[in-house]
């Protein structure tokens, strides 16, 4: 089922209530990594894509987008995991995006540690 995250048609999201986090499931063949993105973090942040500190300031966008590009089933997953305007961005080369608030990061972490 299509949905539109910030004007950029995606094939699925996912809200994950209890961490915050977001799954975007996005058509390689249609949409550049690097847009997708954007557009998925300018809706968990509900706010104008062009309202973002730029995405290249970050991370090299021409990587990201070679790295999604269409792939086989024999190909495996390959993924880049950046921070951006305070969340974990995860890009998969099968063509989803995981976004997480680094705060529960963090929060996780601190959890896993003081148990032991």
């Amino acid at each position: 089922m299509e949905t539109t995250v910030s004007g950029v048609r995606v094939e699925a999201v996912e809200y994950v209530p209890d961490s915050g986090t977001v799954r975007t499931q996005f058509d390689q063949e249609k949409i550049p990594a690097s847009i997708a993105v954007i557009a998925t973090l300018a809706d968990v942040l509900d706010t104008d894509p062009v309202e973002l500190d730029p995405l290249h300031s970050t991370v090299d966008l021409d990587e990201v987008d070679a790295l999604v590009r269409v792939r086989s089933g024999t190909d495996g997953d390959t993924h880049v995991t950046f921070t951006h305007e305070g969340h974990a961005i995860t890009v998969h080369s099968y063509g989803v995006i995981t976004i997480t608030p680094e705060h529960e990061l963090t929060a996780e972490k601190y959890e896993r540690d003081a148990g032991r």
